[in-house]
């Protein structure tokens, strides 16, 4: 028998450290240096004014609605009371659009000029002249809401799929035909639709396939495609198109979203970043848990985070909160793009994201397709989703580069109580849990020549570090 060795884990992060240890599957676990408890859920909630910063929640379960099917976000500044107003609109399952002023001192919702829509409606925050505007356009109508004036509708405008403006000229894509972009000078929303010596549209029939979001990124204009990425120059109605990137599979268009210095999106074989000139692959490695289809994939950014809700499949029999019963997406993947770390909390069913930034907090809000979807929730650092706490696991890939005949005899972890750590070895396994806050030790014998170790709790704060693991080498 040679002499006794040790494998150690460190660090948990996976992703850029030279002592990483290599991670089969995780989730509802941050992995740093240490293994620490992820992000969670909550209901939403927010300031009563800017000076009393005590949270309250909306009174969304006032409303005659089962489901919020929408949220968005827009801020209008008044000069002459010299006042920026924060607004919150909620999209109901009643077609309703209801508003609520934020920083009032109220929590009450109250049914915006007798707005409805046939589904949750697209928006863009705009200024013009010094006046803040927003339009909201769905799958029956378009609204303009200039600030000091009442909103007003524009009818016979195409089904609108995604906006954005630049130098005042506004550039829509739409439903059908989808190959089609629309703008309009002076951001003057009445003429999408319309050839007029101020607005028109620009084909792009090639092998990009459908335009399906556009948005403003570094003072450029990019349309992303089906399977690409198209940029626009204007300049003074002369209009020219160059093809940016050709993607082999298909891009989900709700994954496309700026984050810092960078827009990130989501096809069918992994997750992207584009800085304007190239589009790099990321090294979050998921695909072995993505199913054939993910047309449900939603994600937003705030900061430089980027969060991706997504349907993942974790090949176990476990079933987390959704996933007891029917759900369309089971995660939220969350990436800080400073270092592409990420972290994976598992059983959400996330419909939406909506980032609100203001001078007195930052959230990102989430509406959800099935369980909890009549709540308006945010992300919380409690690990937890609506006060259930969130089961955690992370299993590692075998720990040993050798495959020589090895007998392990003691684990020393540094770890919280009640943490589970099972030993995977030969078909076999041995389970130990903590007993209490700190160092804990298990002995043993296990004769083999591979090993993993998985760690899995149900509390809700978890800490895990330095583990060792004692073993002889034959």
């Amino acid at each position: 028998m040679k002499t006794k060795k040790q494998i150690e884990i460190k660090n948990f992060n996976n992703f850029n450290t030279s002592d990483k240890i290599n991670t089969e599957k995780f989730y509802n676990f941050l992995p740093t240096e240490n293994l620490e408890s992820s992000l969670g859920v909550a209901v939403a909630k927010f300031p009563n004014t800017y000076e009393d910063t005590t949270e309250v929640e909306l009174g969304i379960d006032n409303l005659d609605i089962n489901s919020v099917c929408g949220v968005t976000y827009f801020k209008m500044y008044f000069p002459t009371s010299q006042n920026t107003q924060h607004r919150l609109l909620i999209y109901g399952d009643d077609n309703k659009v209801y508003i609520n002023q934020l920083f009032s001192g109220s929590p009450i919702l109250l049914w915006l000029f007798n707005l409805q829509f046939n589904s949750p409606p697209v928006s863009l925050s705009y200024k013009t002249d010094d006046t803040d505007s927003i339009i909201l356009t769905s799958s029956d109508k378009m609204i303009v809401w200039h600030t000091n004036y009442s909103p007003y509708e524009i009818e016979d405008v195409p089904i609108i799929t995604s906006m954005c403006m630049n130098d005042e000229v506004l550039f829509c894509t739409i439903k059908d035909p989808a190959f089609k972009i629309w703008y309009a000078t002076n951001l003057d929303a009445e003429n999408v639709g319309q050839v007029t010596p101020e607005s028109g549209y620009i084909s792009l029939e090639d092998d990009l396939g459908y335009c399906r979001k556009i948005l403003t990124f570094d003072e450029d204009i990019y349309v992303f495609r089906d399977y690409g990425i198209s940029k626009i120059n204007y300049i003074k109605n002369d209009i020219t198109v160059s093809q940016i990137y050709l993607s082999n599979t298909k891009i989900y268009t709700d994954t496309v979203s700026i984050c810092g210095n960078v827009i990130m999106f989501m096809t069918k074989d992994g997750i992207y970043s584009f800085n304007g000139v190239k589009v790099t692959k990321t090294d979050i490695d998921i695909r072995n848990l993505l199913p054939d289809s993910n047309e449900h994939t939603a994600a937003s950014s705030l900061g430089q985070k980027y969060y991706l809700a997504l349907r993942l499949n974790f090949n176990d029999d476990k079933s987390i909160l959704c996933e007891t019963g029917s759900y369309i997406n089971n995660a939220l993947v969350v990436i800080d793009i400073t270092d592409f770390s990420y972290q994976i909390i598992r059983g959400i069913d996330v419909k939406s994201l909506l980032p609100v930034k203001t001078e007195v907090f930052e959230k990102m809000l989430l509406t959800f397709n099935t369980m909890n979807d009549s709540k308006l929730g945010q992300i919380v650092e409690n690990s937890s989703c609506f006060e259930t706490s969130l089961p955690k696991y992370w299993v590692s890939s075998e720990l040993s580069d050798s495959y020589h005949t090895k007998l392990f005899t003691k684990l020393s972890i540094n770890a919280s109580e009640n943490v589970t750590f099972n030993l995977l070895y030969d078909d076999k396994n041995i389970s130990f849990s903590t007993y209490k806050d700190g160092l804990n030790e298990f002995c043993f014998k296990i004769l083999c020549k591979q090993i993993k170790l998985e760690i899995s709790s149900n509390e809700t704060d978890v800490c895990v570090k330095d583990v060792v693991l004692d073993y002889y080498e034959y």
